[in-house]
């Protein structure tokens, strides 16, 4: 390719050069190719990012929220059950199914803590940081 081809290229991608007056091999391929190989790059970390979730799924290390708080309710109904009909008094019966209950919030604080969404001031999911991974 030649210097005035490669410079109508650049010039029409608006590529600047640095402070010495030369450009970088990035800023080369993005008047080369456009912004395509930015985008290829873009969908193959989308592609990376999906397959390391499916690995935790597959590995067990990522739970269905939804279906462990439905394991949980299951559990926790059995225990009041059992609770409701023994011999305990009205106030430990009373407190051990305020523990029961709290479950949830439990299961919502580990969320929280692990989640790498920032949250608003009332708690709901913000846009999801740059940079972690």
């Amino acid at each position: 390719m030649s210097a005035a081809t490669m410079v109508k290229l650049l010039n029409q991608a608006s590529v600047v050069p640095g402070e010495d007056g030369c450009y970088s091999t990035a800023q080369l391929l993005s008047g080369i190719y456009g912004r395509m190989h930015e985008e290829r790059l873009k969908t193959q970390q989308q592609l990376t990012r999906k397959y390391e979730l499916a690995n935790k799924v597959t590995e067990a290390s990522l739970l269905d929220r939804g279906a462990l708080m439905a394991g949980f309710a299951q559990v926790a109904d059995a225990m009041v059950s059992i609770i409701t009909t023994s011999g305990l008094t009205r106030e430990e019966k009373e407190n051990l199914q305020k523990e029961l209950a709290s479950i949830p919030i439990v299961v919502d604080g580990v969320a929280k803590r692990q989640s790498k969404l920032r949250r608003n001031g009332n708690g709901q999911k913000a846009e999801e940081e740059q940079g972690e991974s």
